[in-house]
């Protein structure tokens, strides 16, 4: 995945319980943003359990009275040659982040 031209959408994620058909948006990765999913060990996935990059938890908090999990935490994603940031609510849960905006300066200071 390192090598993964950008953007990048997820193909066919979808699956088919008791008769019906569910369906994800799976991951994605533009210049600027990234959809992605927390394995254990500091494993970034796609929708499909694929790793995709790597992950670190910067910090934590709790969320009490939330319908999706006692806490929050802050990530930073390395996709390739890309660092992002954003939250998620664990392992097994979305990323939804954006680029370092640093990054994202040099990037476009060098086209």
């Amino acid at each position: 995945m390192a090598n993964q031209t950008v953007p990048y959408v997820e193909p066919d994620c979808t699956i088919a319980h008791e008769g019906r058909v569910f369906e994800s948006g799976g991951a994605a990765i533009t210049e600027d943003r990234l959809v992605a999913y927390l394995a254990p060990a500091g494993v970034l996935t796609d929708w499909h359990g694929r790793k995709i990059g790597t992950y670190t938890v910067t910090s934590t908090w709790r969320t009490p009275g939330s319908f999706m999990s006692e806490s929050m935490s802050q990530i930073r994603a390395c996709v390739g040659p890309r660092t992002y940031t954003g939250r998620s609510a664990g392992e097994g849960m979305v990323l939804r982040a954006r680029r370092l905006a640093s990054e994202l300066r040099e990037a476009q200071a060098r086209n």
